[in-house]
């Protein structure tokens, strides 16, 4: 054999000794990646569809699908479901139980000081409630002017401080605007349908949730009053701080290709983003 025989043959056993060490050392990066995959505790209200409810050993509804979607694009989570009542969801997120959770949840600036909020995951079309046998409400306008009791809305609710703002912005026509813990809008329709109020201020789907369960029976609704973004709430930890960034490109990739779109025709019995202001609204991380 020539000298440069034996110098082609020395370069292709060290390639191929390179070659079987890159293999093997990325056979054990797997693995070592696979031993350290994160558990993340994902909590969704029980009873509150079209949003969450409880599914087996995971979460139906809007914001169980899309956290199954985005669990799919993320080989370093492994996400565990659990349901319960909204108020051991809270409860749950402060004390670190959850790692995160969400049920059509809104941003406020007393929730924002507790949790770390996700960028919005979906659009919820807001409107009033009434009796069907009563005459027609159409805004907050008619509730001031013909003197009618709005529903109570606890004060760390987002709706709570839309009602606010409207109170601020129309001085004249102002609603009358009351406090209450937290109650479930299968609670607050059938009051409604008890005639202990007038109106009740909900999202859309939250009604047409109710009403496919059969408790929304007298009830109807006004034309879209506004728009509000629906978030994921985490736990403030640093490890969460990374979720939420990992959550964040995911739900940008979502919107990018019409997955969410896709996801609110389904669930939500519209295309939300397609309501007046939706888009706008939804570029606003605090909407």
């Amino acid at each position: 054999m020539s000298k440069k025989a034996y110098i082609y043959t020395g370069i292709i056993a060290a390639v191929v000794v390179v070659i079987g060490a890159a293999h093997v050392f990325s056979q054990k990066s797997q693995s070592a990646s696979k031993n350290h995959v994160q558990v993340i505790n994902v909590a969704g209200v029980a009873d509150d569809r079209p949003y969450t409810y409880s599914d087996g050993n995971k979460i139906g509804g809007y914001d169980g699908e899309l956290f199954r979607k985005i669990d799919q694009a993320l080989p370093q989570y492994k996400f565990k479901y659990s349901t319960t009542s909204q108020n051991s969801v809270f409860v749950g997120l402060e004390s670190g139980k959850y790692d995160i959770a969400s049920s059509g949840f809104w941003y406020s600036k007393q929730r924002a000081q507790k949790y770390l909020f996700s960028n919005p995951t979906g659009v919820a079309d807001l409107r009033l409630v009434y009796r069907s046998d009563e005459k027609q409400i159409t805004g907050f306008s008619d509730i001031a002017k013909r003197n009618l009791k709005l529903a109570p809305i606890s004060s760390d609710d987002a709706r709570y401080n839309f009602v606010e703002q409207y109170n601020k912005e129309h001085p004249k026509e102002k609603v009358n605007l009351q406090a209450i813990g937290d109650v479930t809008s299968g609670d607050a329709l059938k009051q409604l349908q008890q005639k202990e109020f007038d109106a009740v201020f909900y999202p859309y789907q939250a009604f047409i949730g109710v009403k496919n369960a059969g408790g929304a029976k007298g009830l109807t609704v006004s034309k879209s009053v506004g728009v509000k973004n629906d978030y994921f709430i985490a736990n403030k930890s640093d490890k969460n701080k990374q979720l939420v960034q990992a959550i964040n490109k995911e739900l940008k990739k979502l919107k990018a290709s019409g997955y969410l779109n896709k996801l609110a025709k389904k669930w939500l019995g519209e295309d939300t983003f397609k309501l007046p202001g939706a888009e706008k609204n939804f570029a606003n991380p605090k909407g």
